[in-house]
């Protein structure tokens, strides 16, 4: 019972963490930043985001099996050093060598991160009892995630008139604070396994459990994919979208800052959504809306065409809390983080495979083209994934069932 009171502060805590943690004021000019003071082409932008993608699946699945075994407190400790690290690196890069391994170095505290934030807020509420408000809190995790990054989107623009470099600064100081949340956090006592096994055994069973034996989670993890990398990939491109729809770059903080406000309020609406007409139904819809927001902004002319990027905002708000429950709900929970860095990991390694070959389709095709071929391409495969998953959770709750349990062999 007291070890339940003392994690009670956690949730709260956890919220702070997720605002500091999308505290990214380079976000709505960085692409600016690269192309005009580092001198990288689209291309080498795609190149360095999946060398970035590439740094966070090589950390991603080991860090969180060490938050599994060592605690997700220390994980999260590591993650939030290895930002303060990263961001210091940014604030002196001049080269593409130098930001590349700030990249490197932020994939690798977001890996640790990842994965151990969520698994720790599901624990924390599962021990007070308050399992059921899983998808309220996801929201709100995500909701002061998307509110700080519209703050900041608002404010980058700005610091990057002032000088090219302080919004890279000021992100020091904010990962400092970052790490002072994580220190006030209780860890939970994990649960224990009955089995005992060497670690690469117990890795490897993961995996195949996550991604193989079970019915459900590979379906879940393909549908987190698939509407990932859609929405990720039109990030890097809707700064170039707006610079040739002729919008001044003083505008791209305020338009970011509007729609992370859209995210985080579609982010508190989605467990009530869900409530509503269902998890299927809604994840439907994100796959609608994908192809629809490609295919909008492709074929407007005006600045107006903007708009059709809540299309994409929508989608992140939506898909992240529905499907993190998902797979928590069907997660052993002695290895939850570890699940959860697979499903990451598999988003990012898609990014790392696709990034770069949309970078060379939009330089030799041209934006507007691409954007055209991206909405066919991404309306197979996010309603072919949603089909996947529609197949395996045929009218279930989200609340799934367990016939599928780890049970590792001794």
């Amino acid at each position: 019972m007291r070890a339940s009171r003392a994690l009670t502060s956690n949730p709260r805590l956890l919220v702070v963490l997720s605002g500091l943690q999308f505290v990214l004021f380079p976000i709505p000019v960085i692409t600016l930043y690269w192309k005009d003071q580092i001198g990288m082409s689209l291309t080498d932008i795609m190149v360095l985001q999946a060398i970035f993608g590439l740094a966070v699946v090589l950390f991603e699945f080991p860090s969180g099996y060490i938050a599994d075994r060592a605690g997700y407190r220390r994980s999260l400790i590591t993650g939030a050093l290895l930002s303060v690290i990263g961001w210091a690196i940014y604030a002196r890069a001049a080269t593409f060598a130098g930001v590349m391994a700030a990249e490197i170095v932020l994939g690798a505290g977001l890996a640790f991160i990842s994965g151990a934030d969520r698994a720790l807020l599901w624990t924390s509420l599962e021990r007070a009892g308050r399992g059921a408000q899983y998808v309220r809190w996801e929201g709100r995790l995500r909701a002061a995630g998307q509110t700080s990054e519209a703050a900041c989107g608002a404010a980058g623009g700005w610091l990057y008139a002032i000088g090219p470099r302080w919004p890279f600064i000021l992100q020091i100081p904010v990962s400092v604070l970052k790490l002072a949340t994580v220190l006030a956090l209780r860890e939970p006592r994990p649960p224990r396994s009955a089995v005992h096994r060497s670690h690469v055994e117990r890795a490897l069973g993961i995996v195949r459990f996550t991604l193989w034996q079970h019915r459900r989670l590979p379906a879940a993890i393909g549908l987190n994919v698939a509407l990932g990398l859609s929405t990720f990939v039109l990030v890097w491109l809707i700064q170039p979208y707006m610079q040739s729809r002729g919008l001044p770059p003083a505008w791209f903080g305020l338009i970011w800052a509007g729609a992370h406000a859209c995210l985080a309020g579609v982010s508190l609406a989605s467990d009530r959504l869900v409530s509503a007409v269902g998890a299927r139904a809604v994840l439907l819809g994100c796959c609608l809306l994908v192809p629809m927001g490609y295919a909008g902004l492709a074929a407007s002319r005006s600045a107006w065409g903007v708009l059709f990027y809540l299309c994409f905002m929508t989608v992140r708000g939506l898909q992240g809390p529905i499907l993190a429950r998902v797979m928590q709900e069907d997660a052993p929970g002695e290895d939850r983080a570890s699940v959860l860095s697979l499903a990451a990991l598999s988003f990012r390694l898609s990014f790392v495979v696709a990034g770069p070959p949309v970078g060379r389709l939009v330089d030799h095709a041209g934006l507007d083209a691409s954007l055209a071929w991206l909405a066919a391409l991404f309306a197979l495969i996010t309603l072919g994934a949603w089909a996947a998953f529609a197949r395996v959770h045929d009218g279930a709750p989200v609340a799934l069932s367990r016939e599928f349990r780890y049970r590792p062999k001794p």
